[in-house]
């Protein structure tokens, strides 16, 4: 019987109709987009219809797509990058009327569920003497928002805070603490308490799972930096973005040749790119028909779950209804799940216990951020539906569960 891939939140494979787009640019189409003959003209104007694809994707401008090699580097970029911006800017010479922070030491805030692209760049950063405060979600997976603002501080030069998480797809109140943080911008400019260089806080977030299933427009987020990243939307892997709104200065972690507006030098990937543009289009026109049909794929694989498992208590980890349409994470306390996956994995199904990014730990810290005893987070269980997933499927899957169980 045919393999069933259930693991779509660690990757995705590569969608044909990019893979149509990628291919002039392997070797016909070879150029350096910053040589000025003909063959850089031709890789220049592919970079460019890109950058202007992925804006419209976001509803920015093409000047604020800076295209980096993947969600990592788009995350380290903007936490490493406003961090190091802030500390040039804090100098003796400054402009007459206006008050720098009282404290040099520099806060960041943070939820303690953010992927560990973010969270380790963070811990860097703590070493260097940056206040970082993790803010706790709910029991549900959702932090809430007065949390968010009653952390900021006078110091505070950066929010960083995920679109819809990795593992258990809960998705964040983006908007309501973008409109928050623009109003307490208001209120520090009216009483003079501005930094220079920036308005302060920047809010950034982690948007790499959200493409397939929720608008990501960056005014209506009210987000100064988003990370997004090639390979959860069906592009290649090896390539993402980080958008960075007009007037935000970030300091480059790559120097060099000055490419990415200085932001990220290396020689543009220009296959990639043109994969990635054409995969975040495609993931926003087909967004609405996709994640209905995959939400009532999930919610019956649920159900058929929960009717066939009657041998052992089932947790639902994260909020039944605000999470992504095709995440499902469960945890199953008596059940040994890292051999639960082996031997799906052995009768053709796969799926994840946790996020790819943790291998060598024992627990999910997601999971145990959301309450509950030891046994829940070292016994979850991820099921992440995509474009080949079926009722037919599931309806299979549950019944291996099951039996496996």
């Amino acid at each position: 019987m045919k393999r069933l891939y259930l693991d779509y939140a660690a990757t995705t494979p590569l969608d044909p109709r990019v893979k149509r787009a990628m291919e002039p640019y392997f070797a016909k189409h070879f150029g350096n987009p910053s040589s000025i003959h003909a063959e850089g003209v031709v890789a220049k104007k592919a970079l460019d219809a890109a950058r202007a694809t992925v804006a419209r994707a976001l509803e920015a401008h093409p000047d604020e797509i800076i295209f980096t090699s993947g969600g990592t580097e788009s995350n380290n970029l903007a936490i490493f990058g406003a961090v190091e911006s802030v500390c040039r800017s804090l100098t003796p010479t400054r402009p007459v009327g206006v008050k720098l922070l009282q404290k040099p030491r520099l806060h960041i805030i943070t939820t303690n569920i953010e992927h560990s692209s973010v969270l380790e760049p963070l811990r860097a950063l703590e070493k260097r003497g940056v206040e970082v405060s993790y803010v706790p979600v709910e029991t549900n997976g959702i932090v809430k928002t007065e949390k968010i603002l009653a952390a900021i501080r006078p110091n505070t030069v950066l929010v960083s805070v995920m679109y819809a998480n990795n593992e258990i797809g809960t998705i964040q109140p983006i908007a309501k603490i973008g409109k928050a943080i623009r109003e307490l911008r208001g209120e520090a400019h009216k009483k003079n308490l501005v930094r220079v260089g920036a308005p302060f806080p920047l809010f950034h977030t982690d948007a790499c799972q959200t493409p397939l299933y929720l608008n990501c427009l960056v005014n209506a987020l009210g987000v100064d930096l988003l990370t997004l990243d090639g390979h959860k939307i069906y592009g290649p892997k090896g390539v993402g973005a980080l958008y960075v709104r007009r007037g935000t200065t970030l300091a480059p972690q790559l120097l060099g040749g000055g490419q990415e507006r200085g932001l990220r030098s290396t020689t543009e990937n220009i296959s990639s790119i043109v994969g990635f543009a054409e995969a975040l289009r495609l993931a926003t026109t087909e967004r609405k028909t996709e994640s209905l049909r995959l939400k009532e794929l999930r919610d019956k694989f649920y159900a058929d779950v929960l009717e066939n498992i009657r041998t052992t208590r089932i947790i639902l980890n994260g909020d039944r209804e605000n999470r992504l349409p095709n995440n499902l994470n469960i945890s199953l306390p008596k059940v040994d799940t890292e051999m639960l996956v082996l031997k799906l994995d052995a009768a053709g199904i796969a799926c994840s216990t946790k996020s790819s990014c943790l291998k060598d730990e024992k627990r999910s810290y997601v999971i145990a951020a959301l309450g509950g005893d030891e046994k829940r987070a070292e016994s979850s269980l991820r099921f992440t539906l995509g474009h080949t997933t079926t009722a037919h499927d599931l309806a299979r899957v549950a019944k291996i569960l099951s039996r496996i169980v």
